[in-house]
């Protein structure tokens, strides 16, 4: 009977190792490299228990119309576009932020967490600009977030943003009036931004976009990098981008704007989760099997010690 017992604990200890062999397999974790979080033709709005909103080809983030007089659909760029007034905006959140009961920090409650990509970002836009409003940014898109319950406009701080920089420069800035800009804050390297040389053309449509890759932040112009200027930090912040509560698309801007596109462009990598399945599942077998042979030939060896004749 031991021996039969001896002989099913080995069996279980076998078996043990081939049906945990998984845990010990090399796992990867692959991000699929760029994928298209947010697409917005604009090009048709809607009313929904949120308000009027604008589809995300996505399905997963609509666009919240907003202000006193909303975004007017106009002839676009391709089919129809929102026309911003200057004092309106499409809203999207990201987290949305609890206010009650009081709290020392805010709480923030995820929503469309796709949208705060961290690391390597691209951005892209049609636009058509006929005037710029007397505003430091005039926006086409902006990621930002609330540092505090309160939630006031005036007390938001800009994450993320493709714009068009206009008004009396502050604080030592440099720029033309209508320079493209982009910019983030990230967690180890602040506030960073870049402007174009040059202005952007007025009066007809143009593409804009806005990257933030390995190698830095980057502008286009209908295709073209553009040659930028650093105006706040470095070119290549390192750190990633911070989190943000909403986007708004057209904030303080005149601009008619056409098909926006939110892509994660972080490359394909892979993660090494656990062991490598080859050598190591092999070499636990091997060590099962030392181990049960020796622990046989031990048992063996006390048997014949305890049958064997007394002299």
């Amino acid at each position: 009977m031991a021996q039969k017992n001896f002989t099913k604990v080995g069996i279980i200890c076998f078996l043990s190792i081939i049906l945990l062999s998984p845990m010990l397999l090399s796992t990867t974790a692959q991000n699929s490299g760029p994928t298209v979080v947010g697409e917005w033709p604009l090009d048709q709005i809607k009313p929904s228990d949120a308000g009027t909103i604008t589809p995300d080809t996505t399905g997963v983030n609509a666009g919240i119309l907003a202000g006193k007089i909303e975004p007017v659909l106009v002839e676009g760029k391709y089919d129809k576009a929102l026309k911003f007034n200057g004092e309106n905006t499409v809203y999207v959140p990201i987290n949305f932020v609890v206010g009650f009961p009081p709290m020392s920090q805010p709480l923030y409650m995820p929503i469309s967490q796709n949208l705060d990509i961290q690391k390597q970002i691209h951005i892209s836009a049609w636009i058509y600009v006929p005037s710029l409003k007397n505003a430091p940014y005039n926006n086409i898109v902006v990621k930002c977030t609330h540092p505090d319950q309160a939630c006031d406009w005036q007390n938001t701080i800009r994450i993320l943003g493709l714009s068009i920089r206009a008004g009396t420069p502050e604080n030592g800035e440099q720029y033309v009036e209508g320079a493209l800009s982009g910019y983030v804050v990230t967690d180890s390297g602040g506030f960073n931004e870049i402007v174009t040389t040059e202005s952007i053309p007025f009066n007809q449509w143009i593409k804009v976009e806005f990257r933030r890759d390995a190698i830095g932040m980057h502008l286009y112009l209908n295709g073209d990098e553009q040659n930028t200027n650093v105006i706040h930090g470095v070119k290549n912040p390192s750190g990633n981008i911070l989190n943000g509560t909403e986007y708004y698309f057209g904030h303080d801007s005149f601009a008619t704007i056409d098909n926006i596109k939110i892509t994660d462009i972080s490359p394909a990598n892979t993660t090494e989760n656990a062991l490598d399945i080859g050598p190591n599942i092999m070499i636990a077998t091997i060590a099962v099997a030392i181990i049960f042979a020796a622990a046989w030939i031990l048992r063996r060896a006390i048997q014949l010690w305890i049958i064997r004749p007394k002299v």
